[in-house]
């Protein structure tokens, strides 16, 4: 596991932060901010860091999301992020 540092900018306010998530891979890490965030803001497609895990309070803990609903994690967070699949 690894926290993965994604950067976000808002739709409409175009204002930019950073948020976290610790999981296996940074797809499972970027997809479950964008399932959190994605419908107001834009979520980078490459993550600006990485740490050990849950090093930062405020983490989308993701840690023990199961690889069995991968496919059901990528197709929501496509959803939200209006890509076709």
């Amino acid at each position: 596991m690894k926290q993965y540092t994604y950067s976000i900018i808002h739709k409409i306010l175009d204002r930019s932060n950073t948020v976290r998530a610790t999981a296996a891979t940074p797809e499972i890490a970027r997809a479950q901010i964008v399932l959190m965030y994605g419908n107001q803001n834009t979520v980078a497609e490459l993550f600006c860091d990485i740490d050990p895990p849950h090093r930062i309070l405020g983490e989308i803990d993701c840690s023990d999301f199961p690889d069995t609903d991968m496919a059901w994690l990528m197709n929501e967070a496509a959803q939200i992020e209006g890509v076709t699949a």
